[in-house]
């Protein structure tokens, strides 16, 4: 797989990963933060998902921007350069999506305690 390939598929399949994965492992650490008083642990996991997906969107982006041609097809037939820049066009998106989820997973930990 080319280098240039992979940044579309970290953000099409990584950063959902990562964001769900992100929620298990805050779940997980629910019972720890609670214990040492502190949600320490969950920001950090949160943080890292928030980062990560941010990083895959800008990723996607840069994709994008760089396989966006002038060319003009019919209809009936779609170049390989226009599925290059859709599906880095969809990795923004989706990466962009997953960035905003994990940031309104990440808000309640600001406000409410992990004991409650």
């Amino acid at each position: 797989m080319k280098a240039a390939g992979t940044s579309i598929w970290v953000g099409l399949l990584a950063a959902p990963v990562v964001v769900l994965g992100a929620q298990s492992l805050n779940y997980a650490l629910v019972q720890v933060a609670c214990a040492t008083g502190g949600p320490g642990a969950l920001s950090a996991v949160s943080a890292v998902g928030f980062v990560f997906s941010v990083f895959a969107a800008w990723l996607g982006y840069r994709r994008w921007r760089g396989s966006v041609t002038g060319f003009h097809a019919r209809a009936s037939y779609a170049p390989r350069a226009a599925r290059t820049s859709f599906l880095a066009l969809m990795a923004m998106l989706v990466a962009a999506l997953c960035a905003v989820i994990q940031l309104t997973m990440w808000f309640p930990q600001w406000l409410l305690s992990p004991c409650r």
